[in-house]
This record gives C-alpha cells, structure tokens and sequence, in this order.
C-alpha cells in the first residue's frame, strides 16, 4: 500500500541528493558542516554560557571557535559518506530495476 509513497521520497532524496553533490565534497563540508552546523552550535553554545555565567570568558569562546568548525567538520564528512552511501545503494537497485 505504501510501496509508492516510499519510493517516491527516495527518489526525491536521492533529486536533492544529486543537487547538493554537484557543489562538491569540499564546499559540502565547509557550508553544511562548518558554517551551518558549526556556526550554530557556536552560538548556542555562547547563549547557554551566557545564560549560566551571565558573562563569555574568552577562553570559553575561543575554545567554542576551535571545537565547534571542527565538530561540524567531522560531522559533515560522516554525512557525506553516509549520503555517498544511500546515493550508489539506490542507483545500484535503480539500473537492476531498468536491466530487469
């Protein structure tokens, strides 16, 4: 009953997929995993600090501006591998469907 429904989100994941694979690994990395990722957990972070000391030491900040593009680095290397992943899984069963 639901067999449509699933494949067509899998299709639609692997469209937006393709999109963002296009940019490449290394833009990937620094926009979806340094910069948005990253930069988010920064402020959240700052926020939290803020909300508990009522103050930034700056060593909490600057030890925020290291770990946080690094985790987000880290992070979006194991999406993209992940993605990578699901992305050749699905053509695979695709082109055995088409030679079927």
């Amino acid at each position: 009953m639901f067999e449509k429904f699933r494949s067509a989100m899998r299709e639609k994941q692997r469209l937006k997929w393709e999109k963002k694979r296009k940019n490449g690994k290394q833009s990937f990395m620094v926009y979806h995993g340094v910069l948005k990722w990253g930069g988010s957990m920064f402020v959240l972070s700052s926020i939290g600090i803020l909300a508990r000391h009522q103050e930034l030491n700056w060593h909490y900040v600057v030890s925020l501006l290291i770990a946080c593009p690094l985790a987000g680095y880290v992070w979006a290397r194991c999406t993209w591998s992940l993605h990578e992943d699901r992305f050749y899984g699905a053509k695979k069963r695709q082109d055995s469907i088409k030679e079927s």
